[in-house]
């Protein structure tokens, strides 16, 4: 099996010459994410042109114009929209669109229409890709519509977490494979910080409640959003940036 890097996502667009790069992006990304990417687009002499989470004929819309781009899909709608569609993407690369997928909705699709020229990146598409992850359900979350805020945890991050801190020694087995069987339980519509961490303190063994309860804090999760981390890498590997991104 063949993998997509970062590294070929940045020779795709050096090759296009594309001066726009158009990210369909939302939760994935902060906003002192976007307000670093827009700085190094401009260092990069490109444009970059930020879109909210794709739906579907959103992809198509683009192609009309004719004009130069890569495109990148990171976050997308479903449920209360229709989703961007694999028809969908496969009439877009049809007209010599680049486009590539990372992160979320991004992740998914490219997994899906690999063979049909989609490239893909990062952690969550490898997750995929290889089947290690097979619900879609493991990407959802829910999101302030006003500023994209995430409000609830998605368990493909929840299984970035897990894995960090078993490979580091903080979490035996058994506590992970059970700190996961009790986030996937709650609803990713229900799966909130506060929620998470009650759970964790109320069925794990205390010494694993007391390693994952502190990541749950506002103002640590951003380190450990492995839905950000590789939307980072792909937005600046996208941009010629390579991969600065540390996991």
């Amino acid at each position: 099996m063949t993998t997509t890097t970062s590294a070929t996502i940045a020779e795709n667009t050096a090759a296009t010459g594309a001066a726009d790069l158009v990210v369909f992006t939302g939760p994935s990304l902060r906003e002192h994410d976007l307000a670093d990417l827009r700085e190094l687009a401009a260092r990069r002499g490109r444009r970059l042109q930020l879109r909210p989470p794709v739906r579907r004929l959103d992809l198509l819309e683009l192609t009309k114009s004719g004009a130069a781009q890569e495109v990148l899909m990171l976050d997308g709608e479903f449920g209360q929209r229709l989703a961007v569609s694999i028809t969908e993407v496969r009439a877009v690369l049809a007209t010599g669109q680049p486009l590539a997928g990372a992160s979320s909705m991004g992740a998914l699709r490219a997994v899906e229409c690999h063979t049909l020229g989609m490239t893909g990146s990062g952690w969550v598409y490898e997750q995929y890709r290889c089947g290690a992850i097979d619900s879609d359900g493991d990407v959802a979350l829910l999101y302030d519509p006003e500023d994209f805020t995430p409000v609830t945890v998605p368990l493909v991050n929840v299984r970035w977490l897990l894995a960090q801190k078993q490979a580091a020694g903080l979490l035996p087995a058994g506590a992970a494979q059970h700190a996961l069987r009790v986030a996937k339980e709650l609803h990713f519509r229900d799966r909130r910080p506060s929620l998470l961490r009650r759970r964790w303190q109320q069925q794990l063994p205390a010494s694993a409640a007391q390693v994952l309860g502190p990541e749950l804090a506002d103002e640590r999760r951003d380190d450990w959003d492995r839905k950000r981390l590789d939307g980072l890498q792909a937005v600046r590997a996208a941009l010629g940036a390579g991969d600065p991104v540390a996991a």
